[in-house]
Formats: structure tokens, C-alpha cells, sequence
């Protein structure tokens, strides 16, 4: 006789007071032992899923580890069955439009919340002024919870998200100790924040690939669900408002969109950082075209941020957006003077692919310690 699992519930203003006590617990074992710069070392050397947790760790934070960095039998048995679907197919045959649809799309909408933008402030650690490194690490988790061989032995999904988890404890720390207002805000990186967070990855994506007229099939959306679902267990999100299915995600998505979506200090700022980030990283000018982008993907989120209009560009961009989920030749075919344009933004999503493989693909998540 099988248990029925409780139904999930939509992660509202109680979630939003609730942390990670786990995890959290770990945190101000390891801040108030001096031991987080030694956690970080344990964290660069630990990188594979089937390596063990390095004997150096901290007494505290190897237990942790040793009892969180796995995989249920029914999670090792979805993602050895996902490791040759449909999904994985398509995310590796599509990985720059996807890598564009999270970097204009999820990364901004989530700044649009404004105690999202506030807890990745309140973390004062590297990831405000040099916001590139918050593209990094999205990525990184979007990666390696949907890469190809990920879930193997080898690969290194369940390290990362187990990992950030520890991250975003750390963070919370660093906001709790710095003025957070927990009577007016909630928790910083609450369970509603988490859930939001991860859902911008996942079915976020979806919906930005069908308003483009790119569909994912009905069993594509439930691998991706599926393999969402298990990364958001791994980053200690309840299980009470982990989502199972695309509807539940979406009801997920328009909550956020009608509740909790408006301008702040921080937001505004972090998404400026992100586009003058562009301007550095890639070339002068990619800002303004990742600017439109963002009002591509959603107009009300770059009117919260105060992303300006550029009417001729915005056009432009709204025009040739769908084409990135298609052929380069069907732009050249039926729109030959603005090929040159699409060929920028495509140039955009592949350097940033090229700039994480080559700068960041191993660049392992660290703990703020102070």
C-alpha cells in the first residue's frame, strides 16, 4: 500500500517567514566556529557526485552532506530514465536560446520581485557589483540540473544544487546579521523566494518558448518538471510547496506577477549592473540590445526596472526574438536587412555560453564569510 503524497500548496505568506532550518543551522555552526573559510576549500575540492565529502569538512558540514548530497531511489530511477529523453535533446541542441531565455527572461523577472533583489543585495557579497557572476551561477545551476550527463556519477547536478543550498543559507545569514527586516519582509531567501527562484528556471523557460511559437511536447514538459522538481528537494525547498506539475509551476509564476512584482532600490540598480556588465563583457552597445531583450520577453518587468524604451531597436528586437529559437537562414531569407541584427544577438547568447565554459565552467559556488 503507497502513501499518497500531500498535495502541494502555493507557497504564500507563510512560506514567505520560512527558511532552511537545516541548512541554516549548518551556517551559524560553521560562522560561529570560524570555520567557513574552511568550508569554502571543502567546497573547491568537492566537485563530482560520486566523490565523497572531502575528510577535511567541518564535523557539522560533512554530516550535512553526507546526508543531503543523494539521491532517493525513485529520483536516481526518474533521472536515469531523463538522462536520454526528449528534454535533454533538445536543452543541449538549443543551449544559446535557452541560456537567452534565462538571461533576459528568469534573471530579470526575478529582480522585478522586489525581495528577490533584496536578498542577493543583502548577501553584499560578489554578486551585486559584478552581477555577471549571478549570470554565472544561474547558468551553472540551469546547466548542470539539465545537462546531458549531470545526474551521472561523474557529472556534478547534485553537487551544485547542494551546494547553493548551503549558499543561500550563507546569504540569509549575511542579511539576518546586516539590518533584514524580518517583521516587514519575512525571511530573506524564503521558501516562497526559493520556489519563485527555481521556477523562473524551469517552467518560466516553457512559457517563454511557447510565446515564440517553440512547443515543447507534453512529455518534454514533464521530464523537465520532473528533473525540476528533484533540484528543488536538493536546494531544501518543502516538499509541501515544491511543485509537481507545469500547471501548479504556472499558478507559481502569475502569483508572483500579480503579488509580488514592483520597482525597488535594488532591483533597479541590479539590473542596470547587468546590462553595463554586457557593455564590458561582450561589446559596447550589448547592453542596449539585451535592454530590448528583456522587453522582449516580458515589458511590464523592464518597466519596473526602468529599462527605458528604444522604440527602433525594440521593434527590431520583437521581430527577430522568435527567430532564435529557429534557423539563422530562415532570418536571412525572410528578413535579409535585419540579418545583421539577429546575428548580434545570437553572438550575445553565444559568447555568454562561451564565456561560462571557458571562465566559470568550473568555477565552484563559495560561501560569503563576512
Amino acid at each position: 500500500m503507497t502513501t499518497e503524497p500531500a498535495p502541494v500548496v502555493l507557497a504564500g505568506d507563510q512560506a514567505a517567514r520560512e527558511g532552511d532550518p537545516e541548512a541554516d543551522e549548518v551556517i551559524g555552526q560553521l560562522v560561529r566556529a570560524g570555520q567557513m573559510a574552511v568550508a569554502n576549500e571543502v567546497f573547491h575540492a568537492w566537485t563530482c557526485n560520486d566523490q565523497p565529502v572531502p575528510d577535511a569538512a567541518p564535523v557539522v558540514l560533512r554530516e550535512f552532506l553526507r546526508r543531503n548530497a543523494v539521491l532517493t531511489a525513485e529520483e536516481r530511477a526518474t533521472v536515469d530514465r531523463l538522462a536520454h529523453g526528449d528534454t535533454i535533446r533538445l536543452l543541449q541542441s538549443n543551449m544559446e536560446v535557452f541560456t537567452m531565455a534565462e538571461a533576459f527572461g528568469g534573471l530579470f523577472a526575478a529582480l522585478a520581485d522586489p525581495l528577490l533583489a533584496k536578498s542577493v543585495w543583502y548577501a553584499k557579497y560578489d554578486l551585486v557589483m559584478d552581477v555577471g557572476r549571478r549570470f554565472s551561477r544561474t547558468m551553472n545551476t540551469l546547466w548542470d540540473m539539465l545537462g546531458g550527463h549531470s545526474w551521472d556519477p561523474s557529472g556534478n547536478a547534485v553537487i551544485t544544487l547542494v551546494k547553493l543550498r548551503l549558499v543561500h543559507a550563507a546569504a540569509r545569514h549575511m542579511a539576518l546579521a546586516h539590518g533584514w527586516d524580518t517583521a516587514r519582509d519575512g525571511m530573506p531567501i524564503s521558501q516562497r523566494l526559493e520556489v519563485e527562484e527555481l521556477m523562473y528556471v524551469g517552467a518560466y523557460n516553457v512559457q517563454l518558448a511557447t510565446k515564440y511559437d517553440f512547443h515543447l511536447t507534453a512529455q518534454q514538459v514533464d521530464e523537465l518538471m520532473a528533473t525540476v522538481r528533484i533540484g528543488g528537494r536538493l536546494l531544501g525547498i518543502d516538499d509541501t510547496y515544491n511543485p509537481r506539475t507545469i500547471d501548479q509551476a504556472n499558478l507559481v509564476l502569475a502569483d508572483a506577477a500579480a503579488h509580488h512584482r514592483a520597482s525597488s532600490d535594488e532591483g533597479i540598480t541590479l539590473a542596470r549592473n547587468m546590462l553595463d556588465w554586457m557593455d564590458r563583457k561582450i561589446f559596447p552597445g550589448a547592453g542596449a540590445l539585451g535592454a530590448s531583450m528583456v522587453r522582449m520577453m516580458d515589458a511590464h518587468v523592464a518597466d519596473v526596472l526602468h529599462i527605458r524604451a528604444n522604440p527602433p531597436l525594440d521593434t527590431t528586437v520583437a521581430t527577430l526574438g522568435p527567430y532564435l529559437y529557429r534557423p539563422a537562414y530562415e532570418v536571412q531569407q525572410k528578413f535579409p536587412l535585419l540579418a545583421p541584427v539577429h546575428a548580434q544577438m545570437f553572438n550575445i547568447a553565444s559568447q555568454m555560453v562561451a564565456w561560462y565554459a571557458v571562465d566559470f565552467r568550473d568555477y565552484d559556488l563559495q560561501m560569503p564569510t563576512g
